[in-house]
């Protein structure tokens, strides 16, 4: 994945894939509408073989927005200050057929054994579900905690 990463990014890949391994935020990826306005989902993911993967229902509209235009931006950040995270733009794809491994991996990496009843719903509807699977093309990551974080007073 070095080869993806921006000249820019505050971080190496090294702390970057760190992050993404640890973090329980969502992505949230920007798909793009008919009319070529961007379109916000959130998504819980997995990152493996250096794609990242969600699962939702094929009726959504990131779905039938990835399936008109493949192009999206994604990010992956903290909602509290100071703020950090990383960004991206890739192409997507949907993988339909059985959802239920993936699905299986999403419920235990964000409820974390916590909820068993919303993970039995989740679950019991994973032959309805769509996999998106999103090919990176470039990943950056920004970090503001230095710039957000108060001097110490000095007496």
């Amino acid at each position: 994945m070095n080869q993806l990463l921006s000249p820019r990014s505050k971080w190496p890949m090294e702390a970057i894939l760190n992050f993404l391994r640890d973090t329980r935020s969502p992505m949230r990826i920007s798909s793009l509408s008919k009319k070529g306005y961007p379109q916000i989902t959130s998504l819980w993911f997995v990152l493996e073989n250096e794609k990242f993967f969600c699962c939702t229902q094929p009726h959504s509209v990131v779905c039938k927005q990835i399936a008109e235009n493949p192009k999206v931006g994604f990010e992956v950040a903290v909602n509290e200050p100071p703020y950090f995270g990383i960004s991206g733009r890739g192409n997507a794809r949907l993988v339909s057929g059985d959802a239920s491994d993936m699905l299986t991996a999403l419920t235990e990496r964000y409820l974390e054994g916590r909820d068993a009843k919303l993970k039995n719903w989740l679950l019991s509807r994973a032959d309805t579900e769509v996999i998106i699977e999103l090919t990176p093309l470039q990943i950056t990551s920004w970090d503001f905690r230095k710039r957000m974080t108060a001097p110490s007073r000095q007496t």
